[in-house]
């Protein structure tokens, strides 16, 4: 290929990537530049008519701006001459790099020179550039698929030390300035966000919620980073006037990073040289505990989970849903109650009934008046309070300040006798065994008798499994020191409910009949325990009294 000395129009392409950010000095865009003006400086027939940048583009393929345009230009026959530093700044996909060295700058007559490569495609090759080129292209493929492994595991070692490794921190959050990869509260998102919550807790739908936001002027999540100077961008689009949606809200409702967890690894690149995401596996996030301070209580964040898949949607002239919205289940069918009314001497009446029997599927209308829901609801809300506070008051004045602390140790035991009893089978399966090749019982012998030692075997590893469960149950909500009394305590001297008491005292309410209800509260097993220990308590105190009248 030969170019008219005097028409050898050149542009410098300049490109560096945030990997070859660590990089020494001489990667630099400065020192790029530099480099070739000396070059073309020592070369007169050159003319240097633009230059093009590419700054935090990686190498791995070539979907970058400045190159775009390169080729533009080079097309408009505004420019016959492309330099660069060396070939890794073109590119380091050895099959793209190869094909527009090879293919496409041929047949658009560009000239292309890599400096320090010593390349230089209107010089006449020899065998040795045949092979070279090539190998050099490899060979920088290679290290950018080496160098994304390196950072790839480096990051992954950081999500699972709990370390935030994002651009930008989620809404509520700002980087920690004396750490970047540790969050901080950020005071005015963060009461946005508790909020949102609090809002959902009395019952506002997530549309709702963001209309009362919109009215409020709170500026949405990307507008308000945008709105303390970064360069935040999302692939939510604004649009020219940016409010609160409601897929913005549940973004937030659904968040763990507020209870203290960082969540990571939710999507992946496919690979280095593919830039796409492609979602990960639940099972496969990185999730670390109490990385950071928590905005939201881990119990109120899973009340809220349970809200959201409750079926609460708003009436159009609420700005809530009702009371018991999601709660009421049809006692014969299962299905959810459904809220109605009805006028009777200028009054006005609601009932809840079967929404199957409405829907005219069967089963029956189960007809209740809310007003008696209300009724039974409260006084029962108030007795398992009442009985919760006694039995609470019982193991406190016993000296007992945490009973999970009896029930582990007791757990122990029970777990020691079962190991020995698991062993113990095991041994008479062993021996049996032996009386049967000694002759000391038959083959049908063995057999029956193999056959009831395996069952008690089975029996006792059943129950071990079940008992360890409950160990680990108690480990756990001893550690939480049962914020859940707290939640309950706190609704005490309730004399009127509302939506956030029927969320965080109730599971489901079972209607039977228009007078039968069967209420479930959230944390039964674990009053039913307190209750139980501390009528343990009662009647142990109460013998001892006995005794000591007696004595």
């Amino acid at each position: 290929m030969y170019f008219n000395q005097k028409s050898i129009l050149a542009a410098d392409y300049l490109r560096l990537s945030r990997e070859d950010g660590d990089k020494l000095e001489s990667d630099s865009i400065r020192n790029q530049r530099s480099l070739i003006n000396d070059f073309v400086k020592q070369h007169p027939d050159i003319t240097l008519v633009d230059e093009y940048i590419d700054d935090g583009y990686s190498g791995t393929n070539f979907e970058r701006p400045a190159f775009k345009r390169l080729l533009e230009d080079v097309k408009k026959k505004k420019i016959n001459c492309i330099i660069v530093k060396d070939l890794s700044r073109l590119g380091r996909n050895y099959i793209e790099t190869g094909r527009y060295l090879e293919k496409i700058f041929p047949f658009l007559g560009v000239r292309f020179i890599a400096i320090t490569d010593h390349y230089d495609s209107a010089a006449e090759s020899d065998d040795a550039d045949q092979i070279i080129v090539p190998f050099k292209n490899l060979i920088n493929d290679a290290y950018c698929r080496d160098i994304s492994i390196k950072i790839r595991s480096q990051l992954d070692v950081k999500r699972k030390n709990g370390q935030f490794i994002g651009s930008f921190a989620g809404y509520g959050y700002q980087k920690d300035p004396e750490n970047k990869n540790h969050l901080i509260i950020d005071e005015y998102a963060a009461e946005i966000v508790r909020f949102i919550f609090n809002l959902k807790m009395g019952g506002y739908s997530s549309q709702r919620i963001a209309t009362k936001l919109n009215e409020m002027g709170v500026l949405p999540p990307l507008e308000y980073k945008r709105s303390r100077g970064m360069k935040y961008n999302s692939g939510f689009r604004s649009g020219a006037n940016p409010k609160w949606a409601v897929t913005t809200v549940n973004r937030i409702l659904t968040n763990e990073l507020y209870t203290g967890t960082m969540v990571q690894g939710k999507n992946r690149k496919i690979n280095y040289k593919v830039k796409e995401c492609r979602p990960v596996a639940e099972e496969n996030w990185i999730r670390v505990e109490k990385t950071h301070e928590a905005i939201i209580a881990e119990e109120i964040f899973q009340y809220v989970q349970s809200l959201l898949e409750l079926d609460t949607r708003t009436a159009p002239d609420e700005d809530s849903v009702y009371l018991f919205s999601g709660f009421l289940r049809c006692g014969d069918c299962g299905q959810n109650m459904v809220k109605r009314s009805t006028s009777k001497k200028g009054k006005r009446y609601y009932y809840y009934h079967c929404s199957t029997y409405k829907n005219g599927d069967g089963c029956s209308s189960h007809l209740i008046s809310e007003k008696i829901v209300h009724a039974v609801v409260l006084e029962a809300i108030q007795k398992q309070i009442a009985l919760l506070v006694d039995a609470e008051n019982i193991i406190r004045d016993s000296g007992m300040e945490n009973y999970k602390k009896t029930e582990f140790d007791s757990l122990e035991k029970q777990l020691t006798v079962l190991h020995e009893e698991v062993e113990r089978y095991k041994d008479l399966k062993t021996r049996l065994y032996q009386d049967m090749l000694d002759n000391i019982v038959t083959r049908e012998e063995y057999h029956e008798y193999n056959q009831r030692f395996s069952d008690k075997l089975h029996n006792a590893e059943e129950a071990k499994r079940e008992l360890e469960k409950k160990k680990e149950k108690a480990v756990v909500e001893g550690k939480r020191e049962h914020p859940w009394i707290e939640d309950f305590k706190s609704y005490q001297n309730i004399t009127q409910l509302d939506r956030k008491a029927v969320v965080t005292l109730i599971d489901k309410i079972i209607v039977y009949g228009k007078d039968c209800l069967e209420i479930q509260f959230k944390y039964a097993d674990e009053i039913q325990e307190m209750t139980e220990v501390a009528q343990n308590i009662r009647e142990i105190e109460e013998k001892e009294g006995r005794f000591k009248c007696g004595a």
